[in-house]
This record gives C-alpha cells, structure tokens and sequence, in this order.
C-alpha cells in the first residue's frame, strides 16, 4: 500500500491513519502463514522527520523448536520507525507501507517456539517424540566424538 505523505508537511503534528492487509508468502518451511498480515497505525509529521506507528498482526503455525509439533499463535508486533524529511523528494513524497510492514514482520517473528514450556523434544537416539511416553532407547550410547570425555570422567572417578 503506497501512501501519500507529503500532504502532512503543510500540518505538522496532523495524523494520517491506515489499516491495510496484506498476504506475505511463507517466508520459511517452518513458519506457515494461516492469515493475511494486518497492518493498523498513523503517520504524522513533526516538524523534521516522519513518524510511522502502529502494529502488524497474523496468525501462523510454527513448529516447536524441541519436537517439531506445530504451535499455532496469533503474533502481534507494535512498531515506531522514523524517517528524515530529506529521505522523501519535496513533491509527491510516498511511503510503502506494505513494505515496511513485510520488513517488521519478518525481522519479529521469533526464530524459537516451544508447543509447550515443559516439552520434553525428541529422543537424541530414536527420534520418538518423549512428550508421547518414554521411548526404548538406554541412554548410554555416546556420541563418538565425545568418547574421549567419558575416558576422562572415568579417570577422575579412580583418583
């Protein structure tokens, strides 16, 4: 959405509102985008620089960062971004909204989500989900790379 704000430099402190949505593509395979983005604030001018307030908001589906459930949450963003009289041409001076909106977005959404505070994720040997129930696994095997830590542990236990 392009807005007009040149208009507001005639006025300063006047508001100009907007409320706009706008469909962003599923920016990563694991943040799925359920609803269009909902954009709502103002612009105004203060005297020097422009003022662009207000929130976007979706719903999305992410996945559990410990077992890889799908977590739907409704994710809301305020924002306040100003810019410089001289950043905009002094005729016909226009702001992209839905592009400052997209950029809020995507730099917003969390980049970890738990289904659940006590998610127990995913056996390290298996792969079952522990949340389910326990799984078969005994819990011994180590890493091979790591082989040499239990070596030294043992150590330290014989002194």
């Amino acid at each position: 959405m392009i807005m007009e704000i040149g208009h507001l430099k005639d006025d300063p402190g006047e508001y100009e509102y907007y409320d706009f949505a706008f469909s962003l593509e599923d920016s990563e395979e694991d943040c799925i985008m359920l609803t269009p983005v909902k954009v709502t604030g103002s612009v105004t001018f203060g005297g020097n620089m422009f003022l662009l307030s207000g929130q976007v908001s979706a719903k999305v589906r992410l996945l559990c960062s410990r077992c890889l459930a799908p977590v739907d949450q409704d994710l809301v963003f305020a924002f306040d971004e100003e810019y410089e009289e001289d950043e905009f041409p002094e005729e016909d001076a226009v702001i992209d909204l839905e592009d400052v909106a997209s950029q809020i977005w995507v730099t917003s959404v969390p980049m970890q989500t738990l289904c659940d505070e006590e998610c127990k994720g995913l056996c390290a040997q298996c792969g079952k989900n522990l949340n389910e129930g326990e799984c078969d696994c005994t819990g011994s095997e180590v890493d091979p790379r790591l082989e040499i830590l239990r070596t030294l542990t043992a150590q330290d236990e014989d002194k």
